[in-house]
């Protein structure tokens, strides 16, 4: 079995990888003896989204009928509506964020060996395990990978297989040297505003909520998360008092930190933890529960390289085109980059003064500029 000493650790972000650092065939032969989910279970999201984009489509036509059966009577349409509606597109946001996460890894596949590789394809496809998906996370430096995730809107039957995928889970992560939290605490935030129209911003729906929290940690710092993602009512049937509801307005929406304000004004952590804990499923309606894998220090790594990167190519962008980057530098609010009607592209309005480095921009790129009226 492997055990924590040899683990391949990443301190040295440029350390050089290999088989050398554990026994892959005795690793490979130890899991098997451990469960893992399926993609109409609890499988992970696979890593690589494009080649699996049609066994994703048809996992979720299998969802969608799980938005429309089996509701409990009291659920308003509106939340009904939105329940169905989010479900795809955040099922479509999760794969693309794990897709996001594997492509930007530190180290591409062909540094690895062939049986190496083969694991990173189990993964890619969504078949890997979760100790396997925490190695490929270690060997090739990603940020954030999902180990299992679980699709169960409204509860129902498929909310009783989450004890099951969380037992799965820990049975891979202290396999791997991880350590569990035996009282794990939860941070509630808010996502969305269900019905939210800017200038008639209330909340007699609902909002979309996630409860996440640290659940273990492995050997190397990376932290293992678990995410469920649910629907809290706040129409006039919810248990809420009207304080807490009105505090709600009081908000300021434009605030950076509105979720977290939300979240404080109307003890939403408090209700949302009492109503979760007693499976108030009418109240609190669920919507999925993903587990994964998160490092700091490599999030942090990959952060500068990618920030690096960036200002290297602005450099050389400059460098080649010094007409373009000079209008670049301008306030949008002094210039914009527009179509017009013909698709042709143009800047303005500008302010007087502001012309000489529009007309600079529209010769470089070979256009002319159309005046606007209120500077004739």
């Amino acid at each position: 079995m492997m055990h924590e000493k040899d683990l391949p650790q990443l301190e040295d972000p440029t350390m050089h990888k290999s088989t050398e650092l554990y026994d892959a065939s005795t690793f490979f032969d130890d899991i098997k003896a451990f469960h893992k989910g399926e993609p109409l279970t609890y499988g992970a999201t696979p890593l690589d989204r494009m080649t699996t984009l049609q066994q994703q489509f048809e996992l979720l036509d299998a969802f969608r009928p799980l938005t429309t059966h089996n509701i409990p009577d009291d659920i308003p349409m509106e939340i009904i509506g939105y329940v169905h509606t989010t479900l795809p597109s955040r099922f479509h946001s999760r794969g693309e964020a794990n897709e996001d996460n594997y492509i930007t890894a530190l180290y591409s596949n062909s540094e690895f060996s062939l049986e190496e590789r083969e694991m990173f394809k189990r993964g890619e496809l969504g078949q890997a395990s979760p100790s396997e998906l925490l190695l490929i996370r270690q060997l090739k430096g990603i940020r954030s990978v999902e180990l299992a995730c679980l699709t169960h809107p409204y509860g129902e039957d498929r909310i009783k297989m989450l004890p099951e995928m969380r037992e799965v889970v820990r049975e891979h992560v202290e396999f791997m040297g991880g350590m569990y939290e035996e009282n794990p605490e939860n941070r509630y935030r808010v996502k969305e505003i269900i019905g939210y129209e800017k200038g008639h911003e209330q909340f007699d729906k609902g909002v979309l909520m996630t409860r996440k929290r640290t659940i273990g940690r492995m050997p190397d710092g990376t932290i293992i998360r678990e995410r469920s993602s649910f629907v809290l009512r706040l129409d006039d049937e919810m248990p809420i008092m009207q304080s807490e509801r009105e505090a709600l307005g009081h908000v300021d929406l434009s605030a950076p930190d509105w979720q977290d304000n939300l979240v404080k004004a109307g003890k939403l952590d408090e209700i949302a933890d009492v109503l979760l804990e007693m499976d108030e499923f009418s109240y609190a309606i669920p919507i999925s529960s993903t587990i994964y894998a998160f490092n700091p220090e490599i999030a942090r790594i990959i952060k500068e390289r990618d920030e690096d990167t960036t200002a290297k190519k602005h450099i050389a962008f400059a460098d080649e085109f010094p007409e373009i980057a000079a209008v670049m530098q301008l306030k949008p609010s002094a210039n914009h980059i527009t179509r017009n009607e013909n698709n042709m592209l143009f800047v303005g309005p500008a302010p007087k003064g502001n012309y000489e480095l529009a007309d600079a921009f529209l010769k470089a790129m070979g256009i002319a500029r159309e005046e606007d009226e209120s500077n004739s």
